[in-house]
């Protein structure tokens, strides 16, 4: 153990390193056991190095030659020597600064002595080891003026109430850059002579400290994205539970703060989108990286909005799903366009019936289930007005106008909702039927009630206006026909019936069975 002989002058004992000088023995206290000293050995001009000794100190009478202080021999302690090699070894070998300081806590708070630093301390922070054993205050005076209050406060705590100390802090180098350090000390007695020294070890934690830096950013930067991005975002925990979500989607579902936090996503879609919910399934088991659909986002007073969401898996290094992260866009707005423009796409701009495009799927699906369900068949009637011309003629193409959609009404208001109306062009409109109408006499009475609803006057811009129509029907039980042959054979049939003196009805003979034309 280190030790200073108290009360001597530092010339009775020039082979002790100066700084251990103010150690003397005093007679007035009984004298300790004997005990180890570092005794410095000549290593020409190299790093110092000491021996281990044992003292045998000798009370010395007062006489005119001694003031009464105490005298010891020193003699060869092999053991010790050993251990001062061990340990050595281990401090100039660890990746950090071993330090042995005498802190003389009891006679000066505040003050300190380095006895030992190991000479890893030049590498680390470019001061030679001359410097911090000769300069006391070395170490305040480099300590970054932002951590020195702090740093003072916590050593003189500590030495106040022999506790040890933990801090990480910053040294300014030699050369002028920050090197932070974890420094971990405590206060070693010595039990003999209750003289206190302070050993610590300080690493250099600066690489760590730019990488936590670093992460600090980042997260900063990814939480300013989360709270302020336009869009929803949130995250998933592997049962599909929300635990976290921004002010974004909040907003967007009508949510207060943390409403969303625990709740499982898929109760916030649209049981009929099952598309997502499969796919998330699928996720979340770690079968899939990623999942995106268009969905109903179901808001907290019922009502729903249209999203694009797009969820992605996290992974950890084992590659096991951790969580998932999602963002949530509502594009309501758009999808109302998009609706608009698709229905545009294949309706009757005039009417808002299906126009020839669909027509032609709608058909195509029926013929389709008839290929399926033999019992069930397909009836065509393709209808034409007479005397159009007229109308327009006489009361303007703004009342042709009016006649179209109000002729589009009576038709739809005369069907199924699973039957189909549609403007094929000019006047003229088709209406599919699909069910058990295979017997031409079935699809004679279809065909007639839906002539029987255009006999009744129309009322355009005030004026009662009468009209007729043509129909041509084709009945097909054949599910393999093409559907533009199915119309052709109705529009022969219906052209027939403006031939034969118009208001009358005329079935197709090829399809299907004929049927005696029905005049009026």
């Amino acid at each position: 153990m280190l030790f200073r002989f108290m009360g001597a002058s530092s010339r009775s004992f020039g082979f002790v390193r100066p700084a251990s000088h103010r150690v003397s023995f005093r007679t007035n206290h009984g004298w300790p056991p004997p005990q180890g000293c570092p005794i410095p050995t000549d290593d020409s001009g190299g790093v110092p190095t000491a021996a281990w000794v044992r003292s045998a100190p000798t009370p010395m009478q007062t006489t005119d030659e001694h003031d009464g202080s105490s005298i010891g021999k020193a003699e060869d302690a092999q053991t010790v020597e050993e251990r001062e090699e061990q340990f050595r070894t281990l401090a100039e070998n660890i990746p950090g600064v071993t330090t042995y300081l005498d802190r003389l806590i009891a006679d000066d708070p505040g003050h300190s002595i380095p006895l030992y630093i190991s000479p890893q301390v030049e590498q680390m922070l470019g001061y030679p080891l001359s410097e911090w054993l000769d300069e006391s205050e070395l170490w305040l005076r480099i300590l970054h003026p932002e951590d020195r209050d702090r740093l003072v406060a916590a050593d003189e705590s500590a030495r106040k109430n022999l506790q040890a100390l933990s801090e990480e802090y910053r040294l300014l180098h030699r050369d002028g850059h920050v090197v932070w350090v974890s420094e971990k000390s405590a206060v070693v007695p010595d039990v003999s002579t209750g003289t206190l020294y302070w050993q610590g070890v300080m690493v250099d934690i600066t690489k760590r400290k730019r990488a936590e830096e670093a992460m600090a950013a980042s997260e900063l930067k990814f939480r300013t994205l989360f709270d302020a991005a336009a869009i929803g975002v949130f995250t998933l925990a592997l049962d599909g539970r929300i635990t976290e979500a921004n002010a974004t989607i909040e907003w967007l579902g009508r949510y207060a703060e943390g409403d969303l936090s625990g709740l499982p996503l898929a109760d916030l879609v649209d049981p009929d989108d099952e598309e997502i919910l499969d796919e998330l399934a699928e996720l979340r088991a770690g079968h899939r990286d990623r999942c995106r659909a268009e969905h109903r986002f179901r808001r907290k007073d019922g009502s729903f909005l249209w999203c694009r969401t797009v969820v992605t898996l996290v992974r950890g290094p084992d590659l096991l799903p951790l969580y998932a992260m999602g963002m949530l866009e509502d594009f309501s707005a758009r999808k109302l366009v998009e609706d608009e423009l698709l229905h545009r796409a294949v309706h009757d701009a005039l009417t808002g019936l299906p126009n020839r495009q669909l027509l032609l799927d709608r058909l195509a699906m029926a013929l389709a289930r008839t290929a399926r369900e033999p019992s069930v068949g397909a009836t065509l009637v393709f209808l034409d007005l007479d005397d159009f011309k007229d109308v327009n003629d006489s009361f303007g193409h703004g009342a042709g106008d009016e006649l179209l959609i109000q002729v589009a009404e009576r038709l739809s208001a005369a069907v199924r909702p699973t039957d189909t109306v549609a403007r094929y062009g000019g006047d003229e409109f088709v209406v599919i039927f699909v069910g058990d109408v295979l017997k031409p006499g079935d699809a004679r009475l279809f065909a007639q009630r839906l002539a029987e609803e255009l006999k009744e006057p129309f009322t355009i811009a005030g004026r009662r206006v009468t009209t007729t129509a043509s129909l041509g029907v084709a009945i097909c039980a054949d599910g393999n026909a093409r559907p533009e042959d199915v119309i052709r054979e109705a529009d022969a049939a219906m052209y027939r019936a403006k031939l034969a003196g118009r208001d009358r009805i005329e079935f197709s003979g090829s399809l299907g069975p004929s049927a005696e034309p029905l005049s009026r």
